[in-house]
């Protein structure tokens, strides 16, 4: 009885062991669920583990490609990229002494532009609603430190200067002079066509008014160098309005709608502006030296490298007699910005070419 107990014995303990081992040996795992990865490789010499088979010792041999319907997506890490995308990458513009609100837009030497009093066209003919769209929109755009807005009046009394007299600067033949003389590249103008107002006092027995405004503003860009319309604007105050209490409410909520409606068009407009190239004139020549309409406030830098050209050729239509733009004149050379002097003007160094006259284009190599 004894020996076979001891027998009995024996034969659990060898059974346990074999249970042991059975499961030190396993590939699927002990704890937790089974992974839905594919076959692990690892480096020569390791355990491999394969779903559904045993462990297998050794190195991996490279496996044939199989076909694309049944390979499962790879899980593993993409291979670092390689040649294509180390392709030579073109140079961004060299950073100006300004910034702008609208980075995403063409960044180059500010261009200058005029701003004409707007058209009232409201019910309200009394207000200065004209001069005061005028005003806010030469505001907003300075603040971009994209451009240079001169004063009607400077372009007036250059003009005064030269001997020659316009009726109005809207005058496309007026525009053309100005961009021609002092390099203006574009004019802006419109009209407030609707301007609505409601007022109330703010509650029974309150002396407090309360009043609310919506505006409709037409902005015309026009390109300076031939006088055509570039592009028409439209800017809306939201249609729920703008609402002003207290002292002067009424004028405060109709320039908060003209406010708002500016704002709609101010990132088209910019864009259309950047369909304009940028350009200047020589001024004065003085041996070497070359003495150019812009200079700091337009952004341009000593060292800074520009082109001129002969002026070009202006092409109207024979039909519609409209200018269809400027033929591009004959390359004469380059120079290099050597000094910035007064409030926007430079000098130059000739760096190739010959044969610089007063007027020459000057423009920027910067495309």
């Amino acid at each position: 009885m004894i020996r076979n107990k001891k027998t009995f014995i024996h034969i659990f303990v060898l059974i346990i062991g074999l249970l042991f081992s059975l499961n030190a040996c396993s590939s699927l795992p002990i704890i937790g669920k089974k992974k839905e990865k594919g076959p692990e490789k690892t480096t020569a010499g390791k355990t491999v583990s394969i779903e559904g088979m045993e462990q297998v010792k050794g190195v991996n041999p490279p496996k044939a490609e199989t076909p694309a319907t049944s390979r499962k997506p790879s899980t593993q890490t993409p291979p670092p990229r390689i040649e294509r995308d180390k392709e030579p990458r073109v140079a961004s513009l060299p950073t100006r002494p300004f910034s702008s609100s609208l980075p995403f837009f063409q960044m180059g030497y500010r261009k200058k532009i005029v701003v004409l009093d707007f058209e009232n066209k409201t019910t309200y003919k009394e207000e200065k609603i004209g001069e005061a769209v005028a005003k806010k929109l030469s505001d907003k755009l300075d603040a971009t430190q994209r451009v240079i807005i001169l004063d009607e009046n400077i372009v007036s009394e250059q003009f005064k200067k030269e001997g020659v007299h316009f009726n109005s600067l809207s005058d496309p033949l007026a525009m053309k002079r100005a961009n021609q003389s002092m390099g203006v590249q574009a004019f802006v103008f419109g009209a407030v066509t609707d301007v609505s107002l409601l007022s109330s006092k703010k509650s029974e027995g309150s002396d407090e008014e309360v009043s609310f405004a919506t505006s409709k503003v037409e902005v015309r860009l026009i390109d300076a160098s031939t006088g055509n319309l570039l592009k028409t604007l439209i800017g809306r105050s939201p249609i729920f309005g703008t609402r002003e209490t207290g002292e002067n409410s009424r004028g405060k909520a109709v320039i908060k709608a003209i406010d708002s409606g500016i704002d709609e068009i101010l990132e088209g407009f910019l864009r259309y502006l950047d369909l304009l190239e940028w350009s200047t004139s020589i001024a004065k020549m003085e041996g070497d030296n070359l003495y150019i309409n812009a200079g700091k406030l337009s952004g341009l830098r000593i060292g800074d490298t520009l082109e001129i050209f002969e002026p070009g050729k202006e092409i109207i239509h024979p039909t519609t007699n409209l200018s269809l733009g400027w033929t591009t004149g004959k390359l004469k050379g380059a120079i290099r910005i050597s000094d910035l002097f007064g409030v926007d003007a430079a000098v130059g160094k000739i760096v190739q070419g010959q044969g610089f006259i007063a007027n020459d284009l000057v423009k920027s190599t910067i495309k």
